[in-house]
């Protein structure tokens, strides 16, 4: 029998997979510190007229792809690429006092002082950084210094990261929140490819998802995910970027998605506040498109906001700006109902 194509499913029993994963660029230096007060909008919504406060995002990508000091943790040509010694600070960095991953932690307790403990517990993913196949000065383990010419050498990298950021989470024995798994930072997978099946099968050994989000190009085969070992992919329209692209992106983007098993992920950033009447258009496009094509009541997704947009948003005493972040949030707030509600309906001794 041949199965319908449909997109990655908004809901699955897996409790790893989020409903709606938010990117959270922090690490680099470059990077505003993540207060607990400014994970609040993120974490929770609160109805200006009511007053009423819900869950919001039910996800949360600790993504990074450069330290601000002139390193990749990607595959930039113009930064040097990160050895292990950055490695190991990005995840220091993920896991710092007052900042990241602890502070999510705080905000996500207190709101559950404040309004119960959410149906669905909040999972985080981490980001693993790329070893650049033509690396020689990655470093060593066990006195041995690594040659990423070596696929293996790559891969013992990996594992290396995997373990000390489970250390990590360990050390830190969060309450509130889940390690879903690892992100693959890389857009795409031509140079990494050959790595991607034993990697996989290490996070796996680990109990934990492998995740991406593939940026959109066409005769690049994306839809290929599954193949290289990844657990769930998004894929980016990258629409919002190009004022010269028209709608039309997006359908083909919910397209391919649903061919492919996909889901998908929403993209602005801040020059919808700066610019309106350029970008904020384009902002409301994708509501309107993922909504018309089924991804806003049946698919995954993934939410880029440009390193604080989102806040930004939350905070602005602009009515209109305000407005556009009370929109995101009853969208979102309509998918985790329809989350939530599948788990309840699994579990009908769960208290209301």
């Amino acid at each position: 029998m041949v199965l319908k194509a449909d997109y990655f499913p908004l809901s699955q029993p897996d409790p790893s997979k989020a409903t709606d994963l938010m990117l959270i660029y922090q690490g680099g230096v470059q990077r505003p510190r993540w207060t607990v007060s400014r994970f609040e909008p993120y974490v929770t919504y609160k109805d200006p007229q009511t007053g009423k406060e819900q869950w919001l995002f039910d996800g949360f990508l600790f993504i990074e792809f450069q330290d601000g000091r002139g390193h990749t943790f990607e595959q930039y040509s113009n930064l040097k690429h990160a050895k292990q010694e950055q490695w190991a600070w990005l995840l220091q960095r993920n896991f710092a006092n007052n900042d990241g991953v602890p502070n999510l932690e705080a905000a996500v307790e207190a709101a559950a002082g404040r309004i119960g403990e959410p149906v669905r517990r909040r999972q985080v993913v981490l980001t693993l950084p790329v070893p650049e196949p033509d690396q020689m000065d990655w470093g060593a383990l066990d006195g041995r210094p690594l040659d990423f010419h070596n696929t293996a050498d790559r891969l013992a990298a990996c594992t290396w990261y995997l373990d000390l950021a489970l250390q990590r989470w360990k050390a830190l024995a969060p309450k509130e929140l889940d390690l879903a798994g690892f992100y693959w930072v890389a857009e795409q997978s031509s140079s990494t490819r050959d790595l991607f099946p034993e990697l996989a099968q290490a996070v796996h050994a680990r109990g934990k998802e492998f995740f991406w989000i593939p940026s959109y190009h066409v005769n690049t085969p994306l839809g290929n995910w599954k193949s290289f070992g990844f657990d769930e992919a998004w894929l980016q329209p990258n629409f919002f970027f190009h004022p010269e692209l028209s709608s039309a992106r997006l359908q083909n983007a919910c397209d391919f998605a649903r061919a492919h098993g996909m889901g998908l992920e929403i993209e602005f950033d801040p020059r919808m506040i700066t610019d309106q009447s350029v970008y904020e258009p384009r902002f409301h496009a994708y509501l309107d498109a993922f909504t018309r094509y089924g991804v806003y009541d049946g698919a995954a997704m993934a939410w880029y906001e440009g390193g604080g947009a989102l806040y930004r948003l939350a905070v602005s005493d602009n009515p209109k700006l305000r407005g556009d972040y009370d929109e995101l949030a009853r969208f979102v707030l309509k998918r985790q109902r329809i989350a939530d509600g599948k788990v309840k309906i699994k579990s009908p001794s769960h208290a209301e």
